[in-house]
């Protein structure tokens, strides 16, 4: 891999005892300097692999700083962990865009100003143990048999300890910690974050839906559906009948890259909640790194490139990654809904057990057929006293979560 330029402060390798007896990790500023040993022990999971690590490290979103931990017994590498450090200020993040008013107009702005103003009082760098540009447990791995669950949260929290301190010894202060994604499974084996003052909340649940074993082609995955919402389904293809799909090749997506940008943060301008804004690289890196395993389509109409959506075939999992498009096209051919079936038809033919629809939109997602899976974040402020209100504040920040799952499949 070629080494990107970089001005942070450089954690070469240095070598870390943990408190656990026996236990040390050694820490990296930069995937560039991780040795093979961290692609021997990291899973399948592409999103934890040196490839895409280097990819993210080099088209950073705008002020991200990385940190890669290997953990070893004694001198045998059993582990991974990952981190990026963010700063992340709410009040550019979270949006309200609800247009249904439950109150009259002055109340509504009343809270929507005190909102705002609350959101910039809360302003921190933090430091993530996961990806921030992801749905899922992103943040680490221990191999096999090395470690119970228990212990590997007990290991990763003593990690995080050493890693806060070690970067404000560089002179780059931390404000709050976030473990992001656990998997809900693994609920009674956090119970020593929560000791360690961390405290537990969910946000936006993972929007995930898995292909049965007997759904050989879409149209297997449409008899399947219930009447009410087959012909939903053929409205959405009918309302999208000019629009042209296209793969996009690697030449296609560097000479129109300033268009699917565009289209890009169209979407994001009108999200609810965005914690970073990509790079305007990112795709065009990844396409070029991880070839045909990750798509780009295009949809066209007249000739005119109106919207995108990219995925990545993960260790069996079709990952929807970042779309965007024009919304009066979407509302014209009801672009987003046929996306959502694209990307399912993709992943039946690619054979995947499942497809990862992630975070947002969670209502249109389960008329398709995913289901929502909550994930556990585990969030702690530095100062004591911060860290007592933090449940009430993420509370009264948090997007709102009102949404109908709906259950399209015959019963």
């Amino acid at each position: 891999m070629t080494r990107p330029v970089d001005d942070t402060v450089s954690l070469p390798g240095n070598i870390i005892d943990l408190p656990s007896n026996g236990y040390k990790f050694r820490l990296y500023s930069s995937i560039f300097d991780v040795p093979e040993s961290w692609d021997e022990v990291a899973p399948p999971n592409e999103f934890l692999r040196r490839k895409y690590l280097g990819v993210l490290e080099q088209n950073p979103p705008r002020g991200m700083r990385f940190t890669y931990v290997i953990f070893y017994d004694k001198d045998q590498p059993i582990g991974i962990s990952y981190f990026q450090i963010s700063h992340f200020r709410p009040d550019r993040s979270i949006k309200d865009v609800d247009t249904k008013d439950k109150y009259p107009c002055i109340i509504r702005a009343f809270a929507r100003h005190l909102k705002v103003f609350v959101a910039k009082k809360f302003d921190h760098n933090l430091l993530v143990c996961g990806n921030l540009l992801l749905t899922g447990e992103h943040g680490f791995h221990f191999a096999e048999g090395k470690l119970n669950r228990e212990e590997q949260f007990r290991l990763l929290e003593e990690c995080i300890r050493k890693v806060h301190a070690i970067w404000e010894e560089q002179g780059l202060y931390i404000d709050g910690i976030f473990i992001k994604d656990i998997e809900p499974q693994h609920l009674p084996q956090t119970r020593v974050l929560v000791d360690k003052k961390y405290r537990k909340f969910t946000f936006h649940p993972n929007m995930v839906l898995n292909i049965r074993d007997d759904w050989e082609s879409f149209d297997d995955y449409l008899a399947a559906l219930s009447s009410k919402y087959r012909v939903r389904a053929r409205r959405a293809f009918k309302a999208a009948k000019d629009v042209v799909r296209k793969d996009l090749d690697l030449g296609y997506i560097r000479n129109n890259n300033q268009r699917l940008y565009q289209l890009y943060l169209s979407v994001m301008d009108n999200a609810s909640f965005n914690m970073v804004v990509l790079d305007e690289q990112y795709l065009p890196a990844l396409k070029e790194a991880f070839g045909d395993q990750f798509k780009i389509t295009g949809y066209f109409l007249d000739g005119e490139l109106i919207g995108y959506c990219s995925t990545l075939l993960n260790d069996g999992e079709l990952e929807a990654h970042f779309l965007g498009f024009e919304e009066a096209c979407n509302r014209k051919c009801q672009l987003y809904l046929n996306i959502l079936y694209d990307i399912l038809r993709q992943g039946i033919e690619a054979g995947a057990k499942k497809v990862v629809y992630a975070r947002t939109a969670m209502e249109i997602k389960s008329s398709v057929g995913a289901v929502p899976v909550d994930m556990l974040c585990y969030i702690k402020a530095a100062h004591p006293v911060t860290n007592k209100v933090l449940p009430h504040l993420l509370e009264y920040l948090r997007p709102p979560d009102d949404w109908v799952q709906r259950k399209p499949f015959k019963r």
